[in-house]
């Protein structure tokens, strides 16, 4: 197995398996730090393959755990009182802070060879604001409990939202870059809008949560680094190889005062990296049970 392309599917906490299987797969010999090319992905997966394309799986896990470690909560209820300074929901600062901590001055550089790709989603024409960012998550969630496919959503984009693509290649700071992850990341009001090219832009899972499309055109293999476990049959095809945990990920996406859990979802990553890596059939790779 020699993959050039590599897909990292959003998902929050949850995608610290991502990294995990990364690096128990490099354990096993599969060297996908040199072999893979491009990367894409969208919402919290574009942190973690911001961290794997820099090589600092390890360092990303630790960063966010000591940043976890000192939150104690996920909703900071004494910031209701309006006399009070600070947010209600810590996630948008932690997440900035620990981006500008992953991320060096010199690495925009790596970033740009490896020729990463983010999806977000554009609001429709006569939808914006407040407003259109309830009904896209209202849409999203109402066709994500009716199951219909889990893996390809459609309402969003038959309601009007569409697809904007973020490189690398265009940001020309540090600060760029990660204006562009959080950009990916948007879901109001756990994390605020945010902007690509002068327009307002979402989370881009409302369009495709593992964004396979942005490989689409790329030449060579492609690995799918899932967040989750499906209860279907996933669609690998000679040319693409989706990979999921071999069970339930405990940690919740939005749970951001949980190290335990993030060095526990790591560490199933390392297990099912490292038996994919030694070309064992995974669990991974059947459909999971209810």
């Amino acid at each position: 197995m020699k993959f050039r392309n590599a897909i990292f599917a959003g998902g929050g906490s949850r995608c610290f398996w991502q990294l995990g299987f990364w690096e128990g797969a490099k354990q096993s010999g599969l060297d996908l730090q040199s072999s893979v090319k491009f990367v894409g992905s969208t919402s919290a997966g574009c942190a973690m393959a911001t961290a794997a394309v820099l090589d600092r799986s390890y360092y990303a896990l630790e960063l966010f755990k000591d940043f976890t470690t000192k939150n104690p909560r996920n909703i900071h209820w004494n910031n209701a009182n309006p006399f009070k300074q600070g947010a209600l929901l810590p996630h948008a600062r932690m997440y900035r802070e620990a981006l500008k901590e992953l991320i060096g001055p010199g690495d925009l550089d790596t970033l740009k060879s490896t020729s990463v790709h983010f999806l977000m989603s554009s609001y429709p024409r006569r939808l914006t604001g407040a407003v259109g960012a309830v009904a896209a998550f209202c849409i999203y969630g109402i066709e994500n409990a009716l199951r219909r496919d889990p893996i390809h959503p459609r309402w969003p984009a038959r309601a009007g939202f569409k697809p904007l693509v973020g490189r690398a290649s265009d940001c020309h700071t540090r600060q760029d870059y990660i204006s562009m992850v959080l950009a990916s990341s948007c879901i109001p009001p756990i994390l605020p809008e945010g902007h690509l090219r002068g327009r307002k832009v979402l989370d881009g899972g409302l369009i495709e949560n593992i964004p396979v499309r942005l490989a689409d055109e790329q030449p060579g293999e492609t690995l799918v680094l899932l967040s989750r476990r499906y209860d279907r049959k996933l669609p690998s095809t000679r040319r693409v190889t989706w990979v999921q945990p071999s069970k339930q990920i405990e940690i919740d996406k939005f749970d951001y005062a949980n190290p335990r859990g993030l060095q526990e979802t790591f560490d199933l990553g390392i297990a099912d990296g490292q038996q994919f890596g030694q070309g064992s059939v995974l669990a991974s790779e059947a459909p999971a049970s209810r």
